[in-house]
């Protein structure tokens, strides 16, 4: 059985391997050309097995359009062309849960894990300028030049398994600081697949400490994101929290370590690494656009239509300057109803998750704020990987109110 299963694998590997690169990894990630071709090779993989069709999950798709509908006739902005990127990528996000079923998580972190070993020896090569200029020249720009042109012309040199991000390099004193992006467009977001996978990894093996989440928290390091070690004091912090030796006095003091660790880590990325990348940004865009300028604005936009949102389509926000805040984008775009419906689908996933897997499930809180950590600096809550791990969630509603849907998840003992 295992046998033919691993035979079998190859295409939910190349599934959720594309479902992670039209997230964000550079090569892929800003054309939505990929995205199309994603959903192509996912309908011809699901008529392929043969699966029946779930409706239920489908509603996702339904909200998500009534909404967008919504948002048009209440705002007078009818632009059916800006519905398309938030409605495709959740049928692409169906279709891969539809056809790969839990084993996308196992999928998930082996790609992640694979990516960061590949990165790891590329970042170390790069601090030899001629090795890293050989490397962009002869490599990234010969062989791994754009199919497409960026929307906004905008892109690094990439050899698909590693973006030398030229912005993410800083100058401290006498010491040069390189950032590891792997494969995704910036370190910040080769970060947040980490921490991801480090999550998704403790649920399965029901321990924070393997070799498979050592290698990751190495990659995570290389990163340089504060906001990326501030999420993984969350992680570890709550891992902690779940241990049953642990008395209440110790794990009310973790609380307490989670939010003032954070938070300065989050402070320290904006005012120190982050305003330091932006500068190096606003030399070739724009001059004098602070963190706290950017926060003002954010606020600004959603006090103009809280409930509503503001819609997607690009005149309905100011986007000449660089804004990260992840939550605010996803409050501005949909409102405040339609984004807790969302966060409360997204903690479903990890509540629902950790059930099955006999983990603690206070765990999936923890895992839930890992996620809103890093959407602080990150544009991360319309990534095709998070919406897919909305449908995940009603998938494991069905595994755990019946038991023989565990058959048609596609799952064996050795995949679970």
């Amino acid at each position: 059985m295992e046998k033919v299963s691993q035979k079998t694998a190859w295409p939910e590997y190349v599934l959720v391997y594309g479902l992670i690169a039209v997230s964000g990894i550079e090569y892929s990630g800003p054309y939505p050309e990929f995205t199309i071709g994603l959903l192509a090779v996912a309908c011809l993989a699901a008529i392929g097995r043969k699966t029946l069709f779930t409706v239920r999950p489908l509603l996702i798709l339904l909200l998500a359009f009534l909404l967008e509908l919504f948002q048009a006739v209440y705002l007078n902005q009818f632009a059916p062309l800006s519905w398309l990127p938030i409605l495709l990528k959740l049928f692409v996000g169906y279709l891969i849960i539809h056809i790969c079923g839990l084993k996308t998580i196992k999928r998930y972190v082996k790609i992640i894990y694979v990516s960061t070993l590949i990165s790891l020896p590329i970042y170390f090569l790069t601090f030899v300028p001629a090795v890293e200029q050989f490397l962009i020249q002869n490599v990234a720009r010969v062989f791994f030049n754009p199919v497409f042109s960026a929307e906004n012309g905008l892109t690094s040199p990439t050899m698909l398994v590693y973006t030398f991000n030229p912005f993410a390099v800083d100058q401290i004193g006498s010491w040069l600081i390189k950032c590891n992006s792997g494969p995704f467009r910036n370190p910040g977001l080769f970060a947040v697949m980490i921490n991801l996978a480090l999550v998704l990894n403790t649920i399965r093996k029901k321990s924070l400490i393997n070799q498979r989440n050592g290698w990751l928290a190495v990659g995570l390091l290389t990163t340089g994101s504060m906001t990326g070690f501030g999420t993984l004091i969350c992680i570890a912090v709550g891992y902690l929290f779940t241990k049953q030796t642990l008395g209440k006095p110790l794990k009310l003091m973790a609380i307490l370590l989670i939010i003032p660790s954070a938070g300065f880590l989050i402070y320290a990325q904006k005012a120190f690494m982050g305003d330091s990348m932006q500068q190096n940004m606003n030399r070739t865009q724009q001059e004098g656009k602070s963190s706290l300028d950017n926060s003002y604005r954010d606020w600004v936009d959603l006090t103009k239509s809280p409930f509503v949102g503001l819609g997607d389509a690009a005149q309905s926000r100011d986007r000449s300057i660089h804004r990260d805040n992840g939550l605010m984008a996803l409050l501005i775009t949909y409102g405040i109803p339609a984004t807790l419906l969302y966060f409360s689908m997204l903690f479903l996933f990890f509540r629902r998750l950790c059930r099955y897997y006999g983990f603690p499930v206070s765990f999936a809180g923890f895992a839930f704020l890992s996620v809103l950590i890093s959407g602080f600096s990150q544009i991360i809550f319309d990534s095709p990987v998070l919406l897919a791990f909305l449908f995940l969630a009603e998938r494991l509603r069905q595994i755990q109110t019946k038991p023989v849907a565990r058959q048609r998840a596609h799952l064996t003992p050795s995949e679970a």
